[in-house]
């Protein structure tokens, strides 16, 4: 009966935050934003900066480093934007001898079907239903009110000392050990986030010069979309991989120059993952590739491109908070072992033994002089 409550309080859940993903979604980037940016605001909080003014500060220069980086690749981006029509017809034309074979794959394939398919006596074609997408938000108004409520909310979370609401309160209160889980999350994300910048920071400038050194446009772009994407694992260098091969495929006459380009973006990205990545992440924010794929495949079905980015947060912050509630068991635990409250009871006797014989033996000797 217990199990299937708690199944039940599952799928609810699930159904809920699937629901509420409009209002979810900000909600969750804005928290891991300031988990990552805290350590900043408190660094400047001790230097006698007040606190909402080094959350102010550190806001305005998280929105300047975006707004130069959006600045830098605008007018390339725009540009590939604009002749994308134009593009895809060059890539149509060039592949089209692989889209005649497939077509022709698919035509004996259904042939081969309708002879081994008996046909039945009547046949009725399904009614079509229009499908209505739903994305993240439903328009740019929603986008906008979106990214401006993730921001204020980040903006407040950071002038909030979190971890010290957690630590304050009565031994025994729910809320007692929330402050070192938020500070153990905390420390877990900034760790992570830190290594995967530096590394995807090393793999953009690699695109960006091996793109220039092939001739490819807008090299500065690839390096851009390279380092961002690689924030999610696997798809997001798979993702890279698919614009740089399909813009070398038009950009170059024959498939010699598209080949060396997807050829050395996946080495750079191999290496990236296989190499740099493992040495400045280190095991114990390592996590196992079936998870991190079950976290992204389950992020994507549940709140779409916004839950594939969340993915790896949402991991790294469960695996810290389940590491402090197992360390803070056990030591609960060593607390309550009989041999160690024994033992502690032994030095507290000998303790206070030894000072009532020090303290008895200085009245012994006043009251003798």
């Amino acid at each position: 009966m217990r199990h299937a409550v708690i199944l039940l309080a599952a799928v609810a859940l699930i159904g809920a935050l699937k629901f509420a993903q409009s209002a979810v979604v900000p909600v969750l980037f804005a928290s891991f934003l300031a988990l990552i940016l805290s350590p900043v605001v408190e660094l400047l909080a001790r230097h006698r900066i007040p606190r909402i003014a080094a959350a102010t500060l550190v806001m305005a220069v998280l929105l300047a480093v975006a707004a130069a980086a959006l600045s830098a690749t605008w007018a390339p981006a725009r540009e590939w934007l604009d002749t994308a029509p134009s593009t895809f017809e060059q890539l149509e034309r060039k592949l089209r001898p692989l889209i005649r074979f497939i077509a022709k794959v698919e035509s004996v394939s259904t042939q081969a079907e309708r002879m081994t398919t008996p046909d039945p006596g009547r046949h009725e074609e399904p009614t079509p239903v229009a499908l209505e997408s739903k994305g993240f938000v439903e328009s740019t108004q929603e986008w906008i009110i979106a990214l401006v409520s993730m921001l204020f909310l980040t903006l407040f979370l950071l002038a909030t000392d979190l971890a010290s609401l957690g630590q304050n309160g009565p031994p025994g209160a729910p809320w007692r050990g929330a402050g070192a889980i938020f500070l153990r999350v905390r420390g877990e994300l900034g760790r992570y986030f830190g290594a995967v910048t530096v590394s995807n920071l090393v793999l953009g400038v690699g695109t960006t010069i091996t793109m220039y050194w092939l001739d490819m446009p807008n090299p500065l772009l690839w390096g851009l979309i390279a380092f961002v994407l690689n924030f999610i694992p696997y798809a997001g260098s798979a993702a890279t991989l698919l614009l740089l091969t399909v813009v070398a495929l038009v950009s170059f006459e024959g498939v010699g120059k598209a080949v060396w380009v997807a050829g050395t973006y996946l080495l750079l990205t191999t290496l990236e993952g296989q190499v740099l990545q493992p040495v400045l992440v280190g095991r114990r924010l390592d996590i196992s590739p079936p998870v991190v794929l079950l976290g992204l495949w389950f992020g994507g079905w549940l709140w779409g491109v916004p839950g594939i980015a969340l993915a790896m947060p949402l991991l790294v912050s469960v695996k810290a908070a389940a590491q402090e509630i197992a360390r803070s068991r056990s030591a609960e635990q060593v607390e309550t072992d009989p041999e160690t409250v024994r033992m502690r009871a032994s030095e507290w006797l000998r303790a206070n033994a030894r000072r009532y014989r020090r303290v008895a033996g200085t009245r012994a000797g006043s009251s003798g002089g």
